[in-house]
């Protein structure tokens, strides 16, 4: 037997799209990660107030809310516990979602990645919590311009953000204020205290909400009156929406995805290859979500070794959008047709295979013959989970030929210099 066909990896489609990090993530954009973590630090420090003991508690708690008894959440909401964990650990932990996220939209989309162009970026944080959503914006904006040589220029963010819970809006300005500071960016900031199904979405650059839907999309009741807001949304501006990877969570934004495109005025951007309606949802089973490694902050680390938490990767499902018209799913005559690589390589007698879900909106199991591998189409096999490939031939039986030429798309933020011309004009 082959080393290849000795990999058996059993395909768990609770996982689909996780990236390992190792291998995928220097494929991806190189940019300055390590200022993005700075800026968190900096807010870190701003917020400490508990002992690591006392606050590791809180969020041993808060975890097993969103895990295991999310019908306590609404009960919790103002707790003092609740929100000292929510701003002294998740929004380290979930600030850096936000980039991994814009990376991956500003790469196929030119109204992503115009932003970090502009001399003046207005934002909407819908459920703008303690920060973690806006502070995760300010240091991707400040790295993806340190990245494109734009240091020298200034840019002013002018940033409103909807709260409910007025405690979390207090802490929402503070690391906001501190993320600007350390950003060198000139923070305009309105922070209204209020239910977001109240506000109509103003003229914007980009709308921003972080597991602030994940509730209003499970239950029936909700869900009619969240798909009307949020289409709203997303045919106002570029939308990035994230929420918990949770089975459930996830399947339900999934979901939100589908009704979206049949509702038309918006596009989707990431991580989605196609316009087409979403190929797992016809399998109770499946669901998609991130799994991106990232380098903890210095107090989430601490806290990460007390509660003896040993799955150290930004966990996330997300939906970009941005408004237009859906394209159809595949066009041949304009683009090549793309594959998203969803498992590791399954291994078997003679054969190795991988699920992948392709820009045509169809998702696919490949396989290729030990007695076939080539040093054209190894890459098949050498790809981390989660990246795109393009195979040419491509297999019309779902067998890639020993000829086959397998490239890795690789990921690129860097604005073309026609979309600059176009955003400095």
């Amino acid at each position: 037997m082959s080393p290849h066909s000795a990999r058996v990896a059993q395909l768990d489609r609770a996982s689909v799209f996780e990236t390992e990090g190792c291998r995928f993530e220097p494929r991806r954009a190189r940019l300055p990660h390590s200022q993005r973590r700075a800026c968190f630090v900096a807010v870190e420090d701003a917020l400490r107030s508990n002992t690591d003991q006392a606050l590791a508690q809180m969020v041993t708690r808060l975890s097993d809310l969103y895990t295991t008894s999310r019908a306590g959440l609404s009960r919790e909401q103002v707790s003092p516990a609740h929100l000292a964990a929510k701003c002294e650990y998740f929004l380290a932990s979930d600030a850096p979602k936000v980039g991994f996220a814009l990376d991956e939209a500003a790469s196929r989309s030119a109204l992503f990645r115009q932003l970090a162009n502009q001399s003046i970026v207005r934002v909407i944080d819908f459920g703008a919590g303690v920060g973690s959503t806006s502070v995760g914006f300010l240091a991707w904006l400040a790295s993806v311009r340190a990245g494109n040589g734009k240091t020298q220029s200034s840019v002013k963010v002018e940033l409103h953000a909807i709260e409910l819970g007025a405690p979390a809006a207090r802490v929402f300005e503070r690391s906001v204020r501190v993320a600007a500071e350390h950003c060198g960016i000139e923070l305009s900031l309105r922070v209204e205290a209020r239910d977001f199904f109240e506000c109509q979405a103003p003229e914007a650059d980009l709308i921003l909400s972080q597991t602030a839907l994940n509730e209003l999309l499970v239950e029936d009741r909700h869900a009619s009156r969240t798909l009307t807001l949020v289409h709203a949304w997303s045919k106002a501006a570029p939308l990035l929406i994230i929420e918990p990877a949770l089975k459930g969570t996830t399947r339900a934004l999934m979901q939100l995805r589908d009704s979206l495109l049949s509702l038309g005025g918006m596009r989707v951007v990431a991580p989605c290859l196609h316009q087409a309606s979403c190929p797992m949802l016809s399998r109770a089973g499946d669901w998609c979500h991130e799994a991106r490694h990232t380098e903890r902050t210095p107090r989430v680390a601490a806290i990460d070794q007390l509660v003896t938490r040993r799955d150290h990767r930004a966990l996330f499902a997300y939906l970009a959008t941005e408004p237009g018209s859906a394209i159809t799913p595949f066009t041949p005559s304009s683009a090549p047709l793309t594959m998203r690589i969803c498992t590791e390589t399954l291994g078997s007698r003679g054969k190795s295979e991988r699920l992948v879900c392709r820009s045509d909106g169809e998702m696919r199991m490949l396989r290729l013959l030990d007695r076939e591998m080539s040093a054209s189409n190894a890459p098949f096999l050498n790809a981390a989970r989660g990246e795109v490939i393009e195979i040419d031939p491509l297999p019309p039986n779902d067998r890639i030929a020993v000829d086959a030429q397998v490239t890795i798309v690789p990921l690129t933020i860097t604005c073309s210099p026609e979309t600059r011309r176009h955003t400095e004009s």
